[in-house]
């Protein structure tokens, strides 16, 4: 697994859907209690822009038609039928860091 730090700019509104752009990749973050939370920037329903959604109860709520997400394991509510991918974060010496998963030909060569 590859860690990237995520600029301490990105971590100014910790409770608004915030997009990150980095070269790497495209998410968004948000801080969910004590944690932070990080996951992608598409509803996999209908594709609607999840930085124009809300936190709700530990779930990502998309602003097209209100389906909701687990930060914890992206899962859509009951009968949704689909996931949001999330990505593992850590924090150390006061620096937030996103993981990704190095691509299977990567893993090859």
């Amino acid at each position: 697994m590859q860690w990237i730090e995520i600029p301490k700019s990105y971590l100014a509104s910790p409770s608004q859907i915030t997009l990150v752009k980095l070269p790497e990749l495209n998410f968004c973050l948000i801080k969910n209690g004590l944690h932070w939370a990080a996951f992608a920037t598409k509803c996999p329903h209908a594709g609607a822009l999840l930085s124009s959604g809300w936190c709700e109860n530990g779930r990502i709520i998309c602003p097209h038609h209100r389906h909701a997400f687990s930060l914890d394991s992206g899962r859509g509510d009951p009968g949704q039928g689909d996931y949001l991918k999330i990505f593992p974060l850590k924090e150390e010496a006061n620096k937030l860091y996103i993981g990704l998963e190095k691509p299977w030909w990567k893993k090859i060569f």
